[in-house]
């Protein structure tokens, strides 16, 4: 189950910054809402993610972090007929130019996992605050 590396991956670095931000004399109290954008070619089932997440996060700040995903579409270059533009996704195995039905295609995007910003309550404030 690759939804848990990367849970596990977006844990991490979600822990690592507030130690950053810690180390500068700013307690945080919970991690409320974490926003990703996850491009459609890592073929990410986004429930099993949110899943892993919520067992992994047990014990820690970003207990019951409200996880909103933006897919990104992958953009293509047909070598075929020369068309630019989305992709035609049929699977994991099989993605098409929209254009002419060619397999025959320099992608580029739609890999990405990006943690977007991260809404975090702080102890000394009465507010909420992204990073």
């Amino acid at each position: 189950m690759h939804e848990l590396s990367y849970a596990t991956a977006m844990l991490d670095a979600i822990l690592n910054s507030i130690k950053k931000e810690e180390e500068k004399g700013r307690k945080i109290k919970k991690v409320s809402e974490i926003n990703l954008e996850i491009g459609e070619l890592t073929f990410i089932n986004v429930e099993q993610l949110k899943f892993a997440f919520d067992v992994i996060a047990e014990g820690t700040v970003c207990k019951g972090a409200k996880i909103n995903v933006e897919f990104i579409k992958p953009k293509c270059k047909c070598l075929d007929c020369g068309y630019e533009g989305e992709v035609k996704i049929v699977d994991e195995f099989e993605i098409y130019c929209p254009k002419c039905n060619s397999m025959r295609l320099r992608l580029s995007g739609g890999k990405e996992f990006n943690i977007k910003n991260v809404t975090v309550e702080f102890e000394d404030e009465n507010e909420e605050n992204n990073f």
